[in-house]
């Protein structure tokens, strides 16, 4: 026997060691960990949405067309986020009851690179959108509100668009934290 023949013999009696239940009990615990985020993102929001209707009827906001279309684009803003949020948790479950190392390699890929555009694109548009939304209400709140009242709601509104912008920037940084561990993984460099 040649020495071809010989390596070729030895590289075919290797064993294959496939990816260990711990490897794949440390990736789950990462892809658990953004779930529970992206539920508790979405409890948030949908509180949020449940306070502007019922702000939407104290108010008796349909006797201004401008007030309308304010909290119905805030709403709408709200809603998108957590579609985006379900559909992600969606991909989620699929993602774990993948069998195909290959195939689930692809599809962490892909998820990956969905929630950097979720997080670096559609957020700040989303958030740009709602603050313009709530902007374009104070008008109405200066004519309608004590100048105190009013003088309060334009500046903890300031503080809470910076807390908000605060919160969101440090809870994306986790969950790409989260997401770049599961990167480096060595089971599963992308």
């Amino acid at each position: 026997m040649n020495e071809f023949e010989q390596l070729k013999n030895i590289w075919k009696d290797q064993s294959i060691e496939g990816p260990m239940a711990s490897d794949f009990s440390a990736l789950k615990s990462g892809i658990d960990k953004v779930s529970d985020k992206q539920k508790i993102t979405n409890r948030v929001l949908l509180g949020t949405v449940a306070a502007l209707v019922l702000f939407f009827f104290k108010i008796g906001a349909m006797a201004s067309s401008d007030v309308v279309l304010a909290i119905g684009t805030m709403i709408a803003v709200l809603i998108i986020r957590v579609l985006v949020e379900l559909f992600s948790i969606h991909y989620l479950k699929n993602l774990t009851s993948t069998n195909h190392i290959l195939n689930f390699k692809l599809k962490l890929q892909k998820y990956y690179r969905k929630r950097i555009w979720v997080h670096l694109v559609l957020t700040p548009i989303l958030l740009a959108v709602y603050s313009y939304a709530f902007w374009t209400l104070l008008p109405d709140f200066k004519l309608s509100l004590s100048k105190g009242f009013y003088n309060y709601v334009v500046y903890s509104s300031i503080v809470l668009l910076v807390f908000f912008v605060c919160f969101i920037g440090n809870e994306v940084r986790k969950e790409l934290k989260v997401l770049r561990e599961l990167k480096k993984d060595q089971l599963f460099p992308l």
